[in-house]
Order: C-alpha cells, then structure tokens, then sequence
C-alpha cells in the first residue's frame, strides 16, 4: 500500500466514539436500521400536494407559516407565491370536486377536501411486517380552497404580510409569523370517549342553534367540524381493510395475529374509546398525524402532552393485572410509534441526511405533579425513557420530563444514566414549580395548572384547550439598545448582511422608535434606562402590530375544523381555532439575545455612569466602526468582553438589573391581544435566531460583541461569560426569572418558558461520585434555578473532528436550544457556537 493511501486511511479513522443505539427487539433495531436508509427506502413519506384546479388560481403552500424562518425568505419571491409555492402547485395532483363543493363555505370546504384527500387519494400501507401502527402518509400540502373572490383578498395580503415580515428582519428587529403547530391537541378525550363523542358533541351543539345562527359563520363551522370528525372513523376503515388484504401475505403466525388484532383495534379506535394500551396508542397517532395532514405542516410543535398519563390506565390493566399484553410488546408497539414520528422528516428527505436542520419539536411530556402535589411517575414512564434511550440518538418524538421538589430518586438516576450514554441529551428537564407560577400569573387557575405540558422544544401550554402560539414572535431585545444609543435610530453606516453573504442592504440612519434623547446628555443611569425601557416598549408594539396582521389573514383564510374539534371549548362556541381562542388562548412573544442585552446595560452603568471611563460618544464611534481601525477601540473591546460585568455569575448587582429588565419588557407584553383576541404573553426560546440571522442583522453591542458574531442564546448567558461554574449560572436564570418571595414561593415572568442550553463535559460523570455530585446539582435546579433544561455531555475537541471528518459522525447528536439536531447537517455558524460554548466541571 502506498504512503498516500495509509495516510488517506488514517484521516477516516474515527477520533472519538458516537452514542449508538443499543439493546433494541429484533422489530425495533429493523425500523431504526429502515428509518436510516433515508433515500433508499423503497416508502417514504415525502410530500404530496394536491390541489381544487380552481381555474383562478389556487394557493397550496401557506407561506405564512414560515415568516418565522428567515432562512426561506429567499423562496418566497418579491411577488407571486415563490419558488415553494410554484413547485408545489405544479406538482399538486388535481383533485376532483363534487358538484356542490363551491357552494360550501370555506371551512366546510377545507374539511371536505382534507377528507377525501386522506381516504380517497393517499394510499393506506402498512409500512412493513414490524410495524405495529397504522397512518403512514400525512405530509401534505393541501390546496388552501379558496374561492375567487377570497383567492384574489388572500394574494394581497399575503404580499402585504410578506412584506412587513422582510421589512421587519431587515432592520434587525428579529422575526414573527402566524405560524401553525405548536399545540397539545385533546389526545385525553381522544383515547377515553373517541371521535364519535367529538361528532355528536358538534352535532348537539348545532342542533340547538338557531335558525339565522346556522346560515352564518357558527353553523358553517359546526358543519365542518362534524365532516372532520368523521375522517378518522373513515380513514381507520380503509387501515382496517388493509389489515385484512395483508393476511394472506403474511410470513408467519405471529404477524396473522398482529394483523388481526391491528384490524380490531382500528375497527374500534379512533371513532371508539380505547379498550386496551395498543389501541390508545393507536388512536393517538392517527390524529395526530391527521393535525399535520389538515396543516400542511409536519411535525413542528405539534406535541402529545402527557402520554403517560393518558395511556396508564390501560398499560396498567393490560401489563401488569391481566398480563395480557408482555412489557416487550408494549415497548415494540412504542417502538412503531417512534418510527412513525420520525417520518416526518421525509418531507426534506431528498436534501441530505433526511434533510435535517433542526428538530420538528413532537414533545412527550413525562412525569411531573398531579392535583394533589403527589409525584406521577409511573412504570410507564420508565418504559417510555427505556424506549428513549435504546433508540438514541433519534430526533422524534422529544421527552420532556418535569421535575419537582418531590421527584424520586429512581427517576433521577435513570435520567443520569441516560446522558451519560447520549452526546445530545435525548430530553429537556422541565421544573414545575417555577414552570407552573409562570402559568399561574398568566390566569390558569390553580387547580388546573398542574396539568400542563410542553410544546415544541420546552414550552409551557396547557392540554387540550389552550393555542398558546409559542413560536409566533421573536423580536431581537439586543436592537433596544442601538436604537437607545442613536435616539430611536437605527446605528447609520451598517451593513445588514444575510447569513450566507450573498445578499447586503445598506440602512441609512433612519427613525423607528420614539426620540429619548441623545444619551451623550444623560445625566445619570436611571435616564438612560428609562429611555431603554421606552424603546422595549416601542419593539414590543411593533412586534404586536406586525404578528396581527398575520393573525388576522390566517382567521379569515385559513381555517382547520379538525383541530379545532380536538381543542376544547371549540366545538361549545361554534369557533375555529384560527378565528378565536379556545377555553385559553395567547400569543408568545419569545425575546431573543436577553444576555446580550443586559451585559450592555450592565457595561454602560459601570463604565459610562459609574466608573466614568467612557462617554457614549466614544462608545457609539467604537460600536460604529466595530471596534476597528484604531488602537483605543480594540483596548476598548477587550475591557468590554473581559473586564465588564456580565450575567450568569451569581452576583446581586448585576442579577437585579436582569431581573428588573425580564420583569419590565416580559410584562410589557401583557398589554396587548389579537384581533382574534389572544392574549399576548412572554417566553424566552431563541430557536437558531441568535447564532444566524438576527446575528447578522445586530451592529456591534457595548458588551463587547461584534458586528455579525453570535448573540447570546434564550436565558443563557453570553458564551464565556459565565466564569464561576454551573451553580452560579443556575442561580442567576432562577433570579432573573423572579426568584422567590420572602415566603419562598416562585416567581416566573416567563409562562411560556425559558430555554436554558448548558454543556458539560463527558468526564464530569465518569463515576458513582461524580453522578451523586450531579444528581445535588439537578436538585439544585430544581430549588434554584429556571424552567428548563436542556443538557450537551459533549467535548469540544470531539466536535472539532466531526466538522472535519463529518463522514464519521453521521449520528452525532447535539442540543442546540431546545432541540436536537445531528451535528454534521447544521450549518456552520451553529457548529461553531456549540464548539464555544463553556464545558463545566463539578
């Protein structure tokens, strides 16, 4: 062998090992091994658009739901429906109509075509002789089935959406949209009463209409909520049928009984209660999948709730009293629902590594307190983490696991031994005590609050009768302080550049927020906080009137009556879920870059008012020319980086301005409702903004950041900053979050929640000491610190080879904020932000 060739070799020997599945049934490790083969899988779940023919146009990508992500803005085209939008339609198989279908109104029309769609059109496969659960296809894009006069109102103001949406990132404010998922649909009523129940309750709720009421907007919307409820009856009949035609093809005996007892399940559920665990796992996937067929918008946030609550009593009957089901089977049928979950991915399959960026946020939500405060752990929690863990590293779906005073130790310890396997921990700890104050502030009552679960990456939302719209707006808190630095102006001369460089505006000074003054006149600190707090309150507004414009173009154009019915209270007030709130209904207003934004308050206080090092007009020249070109300004970068005051150390003075900050725009938020009248509310989640997009668009900051470089991450502290340990940290989210009153009750200013990312390095549990040591520091959390958790064991050095080597880390998963992701398919500035993050030792 030549030198070249020993030397090529050597470079593709793997540096560091990946977590690897493990321990897995001959059925699970088949449809692990088959989701991996991605592209050559012979069924996939890819996309499948279908469209009325209208012949005066038809709209089947709903582009709004995606002004939340402004990596896809270059899609969307200046007019007309953009690249998505076009492909789509020409791709669309046409539909055909029955005769009086325009002369429905347009939600009985969305819910016609959603159900003839899913039965009629989308084949009915069962996936392969080791799946245990029906509903395979439901990645759809679904015309939008507008009528002429509604296409031609829908087109103008989605281009006036689009616009304000790109005028809004432009200028560094972040990004916001009316954007779909992000719910826990009434999966407990589901499993326990089934669609029949949903269907008559529509039925009896329209009966005792009144005449003129069912000719107007409550009766057309009751009409279409009983055609919904009828689709998963009907979609589970022809799962059924297929059942059946399997049998004479089955291999062996044992998959004739699986197909047998399938075919009876999906005679009795979904339209049925569920009788028996497999049942009510079944019923729950399939309408759940129907949520993302009527969307058109797979997986994103639409999560299960608290599965092992709804399922235990069934698990509990059929596994442990009658033993008519054998825990392995339970895990198997888990294992088919895994599957499934993750097959959302198909619909980006053809663009790498099943075209995975980020995670799509299918939360299951584990554990936590019951009404009386007791622990709800159960054995089939464990069972759930069991299935978890053997299958990592996967994406979907995610366990949050809340945790409290009283959580017992077995379940921390499973928790432990789970990441001390996973590289990108396979869950997110969610903390109820701070968690529930949160939502107890924002008017759920005390009673109800501990039955809440998670949503999308980690936040909080009630089940089954709340749209809380946790991922609706992203303002940039970082662009409060330029625009208090230049007197409501944007900083003149900067270049907002888009993340890959190919596209640069060039922003003129011009005025957004009200004038506060030069600051160069301040006097003292308070002024110039006060006139930060002006310009919080001004981005908030914006923010507010922007998100509303969506808002309102969604309830008149977008409806989805089979959502609707799984939301309570819908069906009693005849509304869709689009048009008004169900029994709790808000709109979260996410901050993003909050570190980034305090260190600079924190850095003007010590250096310009109370040291009196700098004046602001020396300040604003550096921040102008980001820190270049002269000698004073990189001396003044490092004293800002280095030397200034920053959060997430544990210290009163500069925790009590965060708190003061957290408490002012989070409540701020309070002040405002929809059109549909939601009610805005606060929440911290930066999703990827800090690191790519809101990034590019932030000048340089006084905290010694530059230009274009990362912003800090939701409620973490800026990387490096956090210099005394995993303690401090823990106790400087927990007081910026409120803390505590004097009696030791919880204040949260966030319901929604905050994401907390904090990396670890493997060592730190390479013993029974070492994990003891960790077990106190979760504890500590769950005293001390915020309302989430999400946890990287990961060595920096191990993450450096992979960019290199990426072929060896296909499966290296990471925690970015609130998600997973694998390693090697996210772009590289998120690469490189996980590389910089602080590794802790104990």
């Amino acid at each position: 062998m030549s030198d070249t060739k020993k030397k090529s070799n050597s470079v593709n020997i793997p540096q560091y090992s990946v977590a690897q599945s493990h321990d897995l049934s001959p059925k699970a490790k088949w449809l692990r091994d088959y989701y991996f083969k991605g592209n050559d899988r012979k069924w996939n779940n890819e996309y499948s658009p279908y469209t009325t023919g209208a012949s005066w146009g038809d709209r089947v990508w709903n582009e709004g739901d995606y002004h939340i992500v402004p990596e896809v803005y270059g899609f969307m085209g200046v007019k007309g429906k953009g690249l998505f939008g076009l492909s789509l339609l020409q791709m669309a198989q046409k539909v055909e109509l029955p005769l009086e279908f325009w002369d429905l109104s347009l939600p009985e029309r969305r819910a016609t075509f959603l159900k003839m769609v899913m039965v009629d059109y989308i084949p009915q496969e069962i996936i392969s002789e080791n799946d245990l659960l029906a509903g395979g296809r439901f990645n759809t894009q679904l015309s939008k089935c507008l009528n002429a006069k509604e296409y031609e109102i829908y087109e103008k103001e989605n281009l006036r959406n689009r616009t304000a949406a790109l005028h809004y990132h432009q200028e560094g404010f972040g990004n916001a949209g009316a954007t779909g998922g992000h719910i826990i649909p009434d999966f407990k009523t589901v499993v326990e009463k089934g669609f029949s129940y949903l269907y008559d309750k529509a039925k009896k709720t329209y009966s005792a209409l009144s005449d003129s009421e069912k000719k107007g907007s409550k009766g057309s919307e009751l009409r279409a909520m009983m055609i919904a409820a009828e689709l998963p009856r009907d979609l589970a009949v022809k799962y059924a049928e297929e059942c059946e035609n399997l049998l004479a093809s089955a291999s062996t005996e044992e998959r004739k009984e699986e197909l047998k007892l399938m075919h009876e399940n999906l005679k009795q559920v979904p339209w049925g209660p569920a009788t028996t665990f497999w049942q009510g796992l079944q019923s729950i996937w399939i309408a759940h999948m129907l949520t993302m067929s009527e969307g058109s918008y797979p997986g994103p946030g639409f999560s299960f709730g608290r599965i092992d609550q709804i399922l235990w009593p069934l698990y509990k009957r059929d596994v442990l009293e009658d033993q008519t089901l054998s825990r392995d089977m339970a895990k198997d049928i888990f294992s088919s629902f895994i599957f499934h979950c993750n097959t959302a991915y198909d619909a980006q399959i053809k663009i790498g590594n099943q075209g995975i960026t980020a995670g799509f946020g299918q939360l299951i939500t584990l554990s936590g307190l019951g009404p009386k405060g007791e622990d709800l752990t159960n054995e089939l929690t464990y069972l759930i983490l069991e299935c978890f863990d053997e299958w990592a590293p996967i994406l979907e779906p995610k366990p949050n696991v809340r945790l409290h005073r009283g959580s017992p130790d077995k379940l921390i310890d499973k928790l432990i031994e789970m990441i001390t396997r996973a590289q990108g921990a396979p869950f997110i700890l969610n903390f109820d005590e701070r968690s529930m104050a949160g939502l107890m502030e924002e008017g759920i009552p005390k009673d109800e609050v501990w039955d809440y679960g998670c949503v999308g990456c980690l936040e909080n939302t009630m089940c089954g009768n709340d749209r809380s719209g946790t991922v609706n707006c992203n303002p940039n808190l970082a662009k409060s302080i330029e625009l208090t630095l230049w007197n409501g102006k944007n900083q003149p001369g900067f270049k907002r550049i888009m993340g890959d460089n190919t596209f640069k505006q060039y922003k003129e000074s011009k005025q957004f927020g009200p004038e506060t003054g030069d600051p160069e006149t301040f006097q003292s600190w308070d002024e110039f906080f006060n006139a930060w707090k002006k310009q919080i309150k001004y981005i908030i507004k914006y923010t507010v009137d922007f998100y509303n414009l969506g808002e309102e173009t969604r309830a008149k154009y977008l409806p989805v009556p089979y959502l609707s019915i799984l939301m309570d209270d819908c069906i009693s007030k005849g509304i869709d879920i689009h048009a008004g709130p169900p029994k709790y209904g808000f709109v979260t207003i996410e901050g993003v870059a909050f570190a980034t934004m305090v260190d600079s308050l924190l850095a003007i206080k010590k250096y310009v008012f109370d040291e009196k090092k700098y004046s602001f007009a020396q300040i604003k020249e550096a921040l102008i020319n980001n820190f270049e070109g002269k000698k004073e300004y990189e001396i003044m970068q490092a004293i800002l980086s280095n030397k200034a005051p920053k959060f997430g150390n544990d210290e009163t003075e500069m925790d009590e301005i965060a708190r003061e900050a957290m408490e002012f725009w989070s409540k701020e938020t309070y002040q405002y409702t929809t059109p549909t009248n939601y009610k805005f509310r606060p929440g911290m989640l930066s999703w990827n903004y800090w690191a790519g997009e809101d990034a590019a668009f932030t000048p340089a900051t006084p905290n010694g950041r530059k230009a274009g470089t990362f912003l800090s991450n939701a409620i973490c502290p800026t990387n490096g900053a956090d210099t005394k340990g995993p303690t401090a940290v823990t106790n400087s989210v927990g007081n910026a979050l409120g803390g505590k009153t004097e009696t030791g009750d919880y204040i949260n200013f966030l319901p929604n929640g905050a994401s907390h990312t904090i990396t670890f390095n493997p060592s730190l549990l390479r013993d029974s000491e070492h994990k003891e040591k960790f077990k106190a520091y979760i504890r500590g959390y769950i005293e001390n610190g915020g309302t989430a958790l999400q946890i990287n064991m990961l060595d920096a050095k191990m993450l450096i080879d992979a960019q290199h080597h990426p072929e060896n880390y296909a499966n290296l998963l990471v925690r970015v904020t609130g998600y997973n992701a694998y390693f090697t398919s996210i772009g590289k500035e998120l690469q490189d932000e996980l590389i910089a993050r602080e590794n802790h030792q104990m």
